[in-house]
């Protein structure tokens, strides 16, 4: 009968424990690397680097250095 009542609890507490498991906040990093490259970001530019922020005239539009290190295109003619 121990081994019984052993068996049930023992069962019933790895019951209780999976939903809190499937619940856990995954593991992620994507803040952490967007915090890391802030303010740091740079576009290439004929060989160079620049900062983000850097505006120029690209293809009769006005194109801007992103936080992300990409050309964006504002859509404002120049």
């Amino acid at each position: 009968m121990k081994s019984k009542t052993a068996m049930l609890v023992a069962l019933l507490a790895a019951a209780l424990a999976l939903p809190t498991l499937a619940a856990a906040p995954e593991h992620q990093t994507g803040w952490l690397l967007l915090a890391q490259t802030e303010g740091r970001a740079t576009c290439e530019l004929d060989g160079r680097k620049v900062p983000q922020g850097t505006t120029l005239c690209r293809d009769g539009y006005v194109s801007t250095c992103s936080r992300s290190g990409r050309w964006e295109k504002s859509g404002k003619a120049c």
